[in-house]
């Protein structure tokens, strides 16, 4: 199975060298790396070329985007989604790292073994003063035995399969579509969630895929970001008036929420 990994970047490729570090040291060396810029602030054009230069002598085929303009973690996902032909698809940021050199490997690999369109696991997250990997094994069990009933408690509390620790096939999106670009940033709960209600399986592994560095970003700060908080609405709209496998009790969950 052919390996693309999507190395996504907004105002921050200064933090990426720990994440090339991680990508220099893997087995897996047949992986397209796309080095993408989603119209950065900030001049970083010269680090990530370097970065692709360094990487170029470790992978075969790397390649830098950076757009013109600014188009949202969404649209900018799907741009690059339509422009990969086969595979599987693994995501990174700066500050993340890859833990250990099969890493890439044991993602191809059990994507091979399982044969499922799309692939969770866990990943570390690394505070300033510790570490925590999550999710737990349950949420494998979960998607394994209920996914329906993960399915409604995700939507009545929180996400608990991220694009950090996600990998897809571009044969998920021939089969079911791309991002719903009525999201800017939110890019993981909505299409997982709309996954789990047309019955997509999602395979689980153990297999940590990033050790994910925790900052001020927009979906790690202390507070919700403005843009994020009315997707999750948006999200919570399109589910009230597209009830499939919600219970009543998600249902009236979402219905107090919007009020």
């Amino acid at each position: 199975m052919k390996a693309t990994v999507l190395f996504l970047s907004y105002n921050n490729f200064d933090e990426a060298a720990v994440t090339v570090d991680s990508l220099m040291k893997q087995s897996w060396r047949d992986a397209e790396i796309v080095l993408s810029d989603d119209a950065s602030t900030e001049d970083h054009a010269g680090l990530i070329y370097a970065a692709a230069e360094r990487l170029r002598t470790h992978f075969k085929n790397v390649r830098v985007n950076i757009n013109e303009t600014n188009m949202g973690t969404v649209a900018h996902m799907n741009k690059l989604f339509k422009q990969i032909d086969s595979g599987c698809i693994i995501f990174c940021s700066p500050g993340d790292a890859f833990p250990h050199e099969d890493t890439l490997a044991n993602i191809v690999k059990r994507f091979e073994r399982g044969g499922e369109l799309v692939l969770t696991g866990q990943r570390t997250d690394i505070y300033p003063d510790r570490k925590k990997t999550r999710p737990g094994a349950v949420v494998g069990l979960a998607l394994k035995l209920c996914p329906k009933l993960l399915m409604n408690y995700m939507i009545r509390k929180h996400n608990l399969i991220s694009s950090c620790c996600t990998a897809y096939t571009t044969k998920l999106f021939e089969q079911y579509g791309y991002l719903d670009e009525d999201y800017r940033l939110l890019d993981d709960f909505p299409f997982i969630i709309s996954l789990l209600q047309r019955n997509v399986r999602i395979g689980w592994t153990d297999e940590v895929f990033l050790e994910h560095s925790i900052g001020g970003g927009v979906s790690t700060g202390s507070a919700i970001h403005p843009v994020i908080l009315e997707d999750l609405l948006t999200m919570l709209r399109k589910l009230r008036d597209n009830p499939a496998g919600l219970s009543r009790r998600t249902l009236r969950s979402i219905n107090s929420r919007l009020k």
